[in-house]
């Protein structure tokens, strides 16, 4: 079903802009599909190390400096606007939703968005054991969603949250600002810089003091995981436990190790798709303990629905004559090329991975 909006149909259609649930974008969509099918076969059961492929998880700072023009700043901090319109209206996740653990409970789930978002917030609570009373550091908080829902779950848990992330942090501290219930200064903490330009185990993040560390959609961002993990070891108590957030090909794909060689990359700079199998290797600075696979339609199905919000806001995010008709376009791509990546082989094949690590006692 198409989404009507008032813009000028004749701008849209001289550049090429189709709205969500047309005919002419359900047909991108299937063709971008049919390409991602054809690549996840042609390397199914292909278990090669990434260091093969020129990329390597064990080399380098955190994250690399992107080289194209587009800059992370660029795609996460340019238009906060956007972000409020199609993310769930509850935490403002832009990471998946779970809606279920098959692909047809997935189609099934009668979940709305932000149920999705709490329903992974509890899945990741069970697989990490939070526990009320723990002090827990979210790395890469991004706009605090799993913070806060975690300091309105345990009322005694103390939450560090690391962003270096503008627009993130601004939405965080406008919350602390106006006086959010939760967002309690004496329980939580936002630190917004890089965690490579922290003094890990100084005054701003002493040693030994997490009983938790959580991330969720930043090992996508990350270049060096040995170095990030040595940090997470230094921060952590004597078995303390870790859970990583990710997303992962089941398959070693080579073209999305590195996103600065494919078009992903001008959503995603610097990015990687690492293997599900790429975690376990760390094993130097933490004890791995064990890995989940999430099915990919449960962000095939979110990706859908932020592109319908995205579409059902089109008039309020952009005038009738639209003076920047190719941001209009590069979100609608955005959408687009991300379902198309998730759904092939009913997301068996590219999904999203927990990886549970543990710092020895």
């Amino acid at each position: 079903m198409q989404t009507l909006t008032t813009i000028d149909p004749d701008l849209l259609t001289a550049h090429d802009i189709h709205h969500y649930g047309s005919a002419q974008l359900e047909k991108f969509e299937q063709q971008m599909a049919r390409y991602f099918s054809r690549e996840y076969r042609r390397w199914q059961g292909n278990k090669t190390v990434p260091e093969e492929y020129g990329v390597s998880s064990f080399e380098g700072g955190i994250a690399a400096v992107p080289t194209k023009k587009v800059s992370i700043e660029a795609c996460y901090d340019d238009e906060y606007a956007i972000y409020r319109a199609f993310m769930d209206r509850d935490h403002m996740a832009y990471t998946t939703g779970y809606y279920a653990a098959t692909a047809e409970e997935v189609r099934a789930s009668t979940l709305s968005l932000e149920q999705a978002q709490a329903q992974k917030y509890e899945l990741i609570i069970e697989r990490a054991e939070i526990e009320d009373g723990q002090n827990i550091l979210d790395c890469g908080c991004g706009f605090g969603g799993l913070s806060r829902y975690l300091l309105q779950k345990f009322p005694n848990v103390t939450i560090t949250g690391i962003n270096p992330s503008v627009v993130q942090t601004d939405h965080i501290k406008r919350l602390i600002r106006y006086h959010d219930p939760y967002f309690d200064s004496e329980r939580f903490r936002l630190i917004d810089k890089f965690i490579d330009d922290i003094d890990v185990g100084g005054d701003e993040l002493p040693a030994a003091q997490f009983d938790r560390v959580v991330s969720v959609g930043l090992l996508e961002h990350v270049t060096n995981i040995d170095l990030l993990f040595q940090h997470f070891s230094v921060l952590l108590k004597p078995g303390g436990q870790c859970l990583n957030h990710c997303i992962v090909s089941v398959d070693t794909i080579p073209q999305l190790l590195a996103a600065e060689d494919t078009r992903i990359g001008d959503y995603f700079p610097g990015g990687h798709a690492w293997p599900f199998d790429e975690m376990p290797r760390h094993n130097t600075h933490l004890k791995f303990c064990q890995r989940w696979f999430i099915n990919g339609l449960n962000y095939w199905r979110t990706l859908d629905e932020w592109h319908r919000r995205f579409w059902d806001s089109i008039d309020q995010l952009y005038p009738r004559h639209v003076h920047n008709p190719e941001e209009l376009q590069f979100w609608n791509h955005y959408f687009s090329l991300c379902k198309a990546m998730f759904l092939p082989n009913e997301g068996q094949s590219y999904g999203n991975g927990h990886f549970l690590y543990q710092r020895p006692r």
